[in-house]
């Protein structure tokens, strides 16, 4: 049995790029999702700085991804196809995406298990996106074509060991099926995400926590914030179901945080579990003493604009 250490990948990348990750929503067949979910788990397992880079890049793109079993789009990258692209505006190169290497492939294979082939799949003729390079150097990737889609699913990887699921892709997986959706206000967005780096050497768990919810939200302007949605400033009443006690707490950034009168901070498990919720969602979270518990949000009060 491989048990892979987590690791806070988000410090290898810029916040730019982790911002453009995030903005780019992508629907996979089913097969490719769980190709990915397994290219995730085995690199997160090597050393180096490009398997750590990979790991973000792959965990980036599973945090958008939606599988789905009818997805027919001729202009799709998915597993099996043959993509034409452009790196930062030079000539046009082509290349077979595959999941698994093997003999008898033809010249040009991309394996999806690279930082190229990560950013290809999923995206669309037309889309441009980030290009993160194991020197650390950021690209202009543009698809131009797709042809010779598969019309069968992609031969998946396949591990010769028995590999327990790391933490990141676990919880790539619980976030895609189980987490309430979230919305974070733009505004907000650049301050959030200030704190989780800053979180990183003191909190490495709780500041992953953070990227990870900053990585899955549905971030919009500020005048488009949802009324019901808890954001920074918001007062939330929630009900613990394991006791059935409600409490009404304001979340707040560090610096305004004051537990006596029910301000808290962002960076606080329960910050961190209660930012992006609309009113009737249920969550878990964990204490800092690893106890399990289940909230509901009741409702949710905005700050007055004026105050």
């Amino acid at each position: 049995m491989v048990g892979v250490n987590p690791s806070p990948l988000s410090t290898l990348a810029p916040r730019s790029l982790r911002r453009e990750l995030r903005h780019i929503p992508v629907n996979l067949p089913s097969a490719d999702y769980q190709a990915l979910l397994d290219h995730l788990e085995a690199c997160e397992g090597g050393q180096g700085t490009g398997s750590k880079l990979l790991a973000y890049v792959l965990a980036s793109k599973l945090m958008n991804t939606r599988p789905a079993d009818d997805v027919h789009d001729p202009e799709l990258v998915v597993g099996g196809a043959r993509v034409s692209f452009t790196i930062d505006g030079g000539p046009p190169r082509t290349g077979l995406l595959v999941h698994r290497l093997g003999s008898g492939l033809p010249g040009g294979t991309i394996p999806v298990a690279s930082l190229l082939g990560a950013t290809l799949i999923g995206m669309r003729v037309g889309r441009r996106a980030p290009l993160l390079f194991e020197d650390g150097r950021i690209g202009r990737l543009c698809v131009t074509g797709v042809a010779e889609a598969p019309r069968h699913p992609p031969e998946l990887p396949v591990n010769t060991r028995k590999v327990t699921m790391s933490t990141t892709a676990q919880a790539v997986k619980s976030s895609a099926k189980k987490n309430p959706r979230i919305v974070i206000s733009e505004e907000s967005l650049a301050h959030l995400e200030g704190l989780a780096d800053g979180m990183l050497r003191r909190h490495p768990a709780l500041a992953d926590r953070l990227y990870e919810e900053i990585g899955r939200a549905r971030i919009v302007a500020a005048d488009k914030m949802p009324k019901d949605v808890v954001g920074m400033g918001s007062t939330v009443v929630f009900r613990d179901e394991n006791t059935g006690q409600e409490k009404t707490v304001t979340l707040v950034y560090p610096e305004e945080a004051d537990i006596a009168r029910m301000r808290v901070s962002v960076t606080t498990p329960i910050g961190v579990a209660l930012l992006g919720l609309a009113e009737g969602a249920s969550f878990y979270w964990d204490t800092r003493d690893n106890e399990r518990r289940m909230l509901t949000i009741l409702s949710v009060t905005q700050p007055d604009p004026e105050g």
